[in-house]
């Protein structure tokens, strides 16, 4: 089931990980996205400048269409998936089949990304 918020992110930048945290990747490089085995950090737009959407659902139901800014796994070992703030307010939150997840994320644009559509499996 597809879900769907809009939400000024602090910062700039969400967390796609377990319910239970994941570790975070080392925010030195200027990757709009960046990821470790059990967390994935997208930059997306920041607060001031307006709220960002976020889709969350299976992977065949949200795929917008254009190429993926990520295609890889992360360990869900609590098969909760869970899209964070910084501030750590949680945004979305799904169920997930298995404790290895695949996790496709799509961006409207290369920077400041207003949409972010997270798909699962």
């Amino acid at each position: 089931m597809k879900k769907r918020v809009k939400y000024a992110v602090e910062n700039g930048l969400v967390f796609i990980e377990d319910k239970k945290g994941g570790e975070p990747p080392d925010p030195s490089s200027d990757d709009m996205v960046k990821y470790t085995s059990s967390c994935i950090s997208v930059a997306c737009l920041h607060e001031i400048d307006g709220e960002a959407e976020f889709t969350l659902g299976p992977g065949d139901e949200v795929d917008p269409g254009y190429e993926a800014s990520f295609d890889g796994q992360i360990e869900t070992p609590t098969k909760r998936l869970v899209i964070t703030s910084v501030e750590d307010n949680k945004l979305l939150e799904t169920e997930v089949p298995d404790v290895t997840t695949r996790i496709r994320v799509w961006r409207n644009h290369p920077l400041w990304a207003d949409q972010v559509v997270v798909g699962w499996g």
